[in-house]
């Protein structure tokens, strides 16, 4: 009898065990800055577009946003530019000597249910 009742308490002890790790490692990998599907590169990548401006279409918080770029109508999230906060319809003009740089990928879906992935820049 002492047998089976700690074998089942080492079952339902695994069980529990089991379910807290996957709980703790779920969080640490939605903890990019509180996006999920946000990647942020150990390094800052190369420069996406370096003239011209990008037009915000979707915003997700008030300084991260959706937008196309005027070069080549790519879709990039621009993240935190001089502290300003986005809003729909948006156009940001890159300043002479400044590009905006990857320093990420995001992977969201559509609301088509497609996922995408796209660089996930700063202006700098």
């Amino acid at each position: 009898m002492k047998k089976a009742l700690l074998f089942i308490g080492g079952f339902v002890t695994g069980i529990v065990a089991t379910i807290l790790v996957s709980a703790f490692i779920g969080a640490a990998i939605q903890a990019d800055d509180g996006f999920p599907g946000l990647t942020l590169f150990p390094e800052k990548g190369d420069c996406i577009t370096t003239s011209g401006a990008i037009t915000v279409f979707q915003v997700l918080a008030p300084d991260v946003a959706l937008a196309l770029t005027d070069e080549d109508y790519s879709v990039v999230m621009l993240t935190n530019y001089d502290n300003k906060y986005y809003y729909d319809g948006q156009k940001i003009e890159i300043p002479s000597g400044k590009c905006a740089r990857q320093i990420g990928t995001y992977r969201y879906t559509t609301k088509g249910e497609r996922v995408k992935t796209v660089p996930a820049v700063v202006i700098e």
